[in-house]
């Protein structure tokens, strides 16, 4: 096993561009915050129905992937799978990195972030988004400490990490209840909702990890053994199944009861079908699977890659869809009685985003990408080379 670790040089014209790229989305995405500030939310596509838009999905999106992020680091340190203790560093950084992404954009699209310290000083403990400051404060922390300890203090890095894994389930469980316990929103409410936000998490965030070390380890020309980018695609595989099997119990406990029938309904034949069907289950879920089952395909880093960056993908559809399409679908304000006002009632929302929200969503990608590239240069975070026992081998090929 190798453990030694080295920065990139950092001096090619490739990085420079890199950086240069994420750079510009970060003043893209500052300079649309600023026109929002100016021009209030009314130049955005968000309306009295849809009160979180594009941006959000970003945002959230972001958070979500920084808990799945971690799942190398607690693979080594929690259930000593020992080839994956080389990519600890990159995945408590990676962690750091996509959490710093995703609260820029939340706390930027808040519509009055000057006023942050007032929600501080009153807080309100009965709302999930309350215990959601700590939960993100604290997940940031313990990330801290675990890389921390990764670098200067082995001998606590399996007590970090533990703590940094613990935690990471109940920050992904406090961001699906945000939704899970609305109970006025009935496309979000549900008692799955919270554990498929956890499943979606370990396999947005694994796809992720995999896209990010074939890029560093192909760019810096550093060695990365084929078996260990085979080993995540079958975690990668397991975490597919597990997000389509929660999925099918919702629909099926739903569907089971009469008073979830309408809005079910809705979602699989209602104006936001396709991306649901298109976004979420056939570009997130089945189509990855049917490249990765491919014995030709699943077993190429070309492959595997591209599945990755569809799964990826299925997670922006995937919060796109709970969050837009969970806002369109006419609230229930009184149930069984019916309700008549000049207000919309009964009427089903509307939402196109617009080129600004675009932006800002855009500039935490800058953000976390900004950070990635700066961290690999000035800290030790990647091995010099990635390889496996002798005699090691993957357990399942397809």
């Amino acid at each position: 096993m190798i453990d030694e670790f080295a920065a990139i040089e950092g001096r090619s014209q490739g990085y420079w561009k890199l950086l240069a790229g994420m750079g510009v989305l970060l003043l893209l995405g500052a300079a649309a915050f600023i026109y929002i500030e100016v021009n209030g939310h009314g130049v955005t596509g968000m309306n009295n129905t849809v009160v979180w838009g594009l941006p959000h999905v970003f945002a959230i999106s972001l958070l979500v992937m920084a808990s799945g992020s971690l799942n190398l680091g607690s693979m080594s340190t929690i259930f000593a799978v020992k080839h994956f203790k080389q990519f600890g560093r990159f995945s408590a950084f990676l962690s750091i990195v996509l959490l710093a992404g995703g609260l820029t954009v939340l706390t930027l699209d808040l519509g009055r972030p000057d006023r942050m310290l007032l929600i501080m000083l009153h807080m309100n403990f009965r709302s999930m988004f309350t215990w959601n400051v700590f939960l993100y404060s604290g997940f940031t922390v313990l990330c801290f400490l675990y890389l921390w300890s990764m670098f200067q203090f082995p001998q606590y890095t399996k007590a970090a990490g533990s703590a940094a894994f613990m935690w990471r389930f109940i920050l992904t469980t406090g961001t699906g209840s945000i939704f899970g316990v609305i109970h006025a929103r009935e496309v979000f409410h549900s008692a799955i909702t919270a554990p498929t936000f956890v499943a979606i998490s370990l396999t947005s965030g694994t796809a992720l990890s995999i896209l990010l070390l074939l890029a560093s380890f192909r760019l810096t020309a550093r060695e990365l053994d084929l078996r260990l980018v085979h080993a995540l695609r079958n975690a990668l595989i397991f975490f597919l199944l597990l997000v389509l099997y929660l999925l099918v119990v919702e629909k099926f406990t739903k569907f089971y009861s009469p008073a979830f029938y309408a809005v079910e309904t809705w979602i699989l034949s209602g104006s936001f079908a396709w991306l649901y069907w298109g976004g979420v289950v056939v570009l997130g879920i089945l189509a990855p699977l049917g490249v990765l089952f491919n014995a030709k395909w699943g077993n190429q880093v070309g492959g595997i890659a591209f599945s990755s960056g569809m799964v990826v993908l299925g997670l922006f559809c995937f919060v796109g869809f709970v969050l837009i399409a969970g806002q369109s679908y006419p609230l229930d304000m009184f149930p069984g009685y019916e309700v008549s006002s000049v207000f919309q009632d009964g009427l089903e929302g509307s939402y196109a985003p617009t080129l600004v929200e675009l932006l800002l969503g855009l500039g935490g990608i800058g953000v976390s990408g900004l950070l990635y590239l700066l961290g690999i240069r000035f800290f030790r975070l990647l091995p010099r080379k990635a390889v496996v026992p002798q005699g090691w081998d993957v357990a399942w090929r397809p």
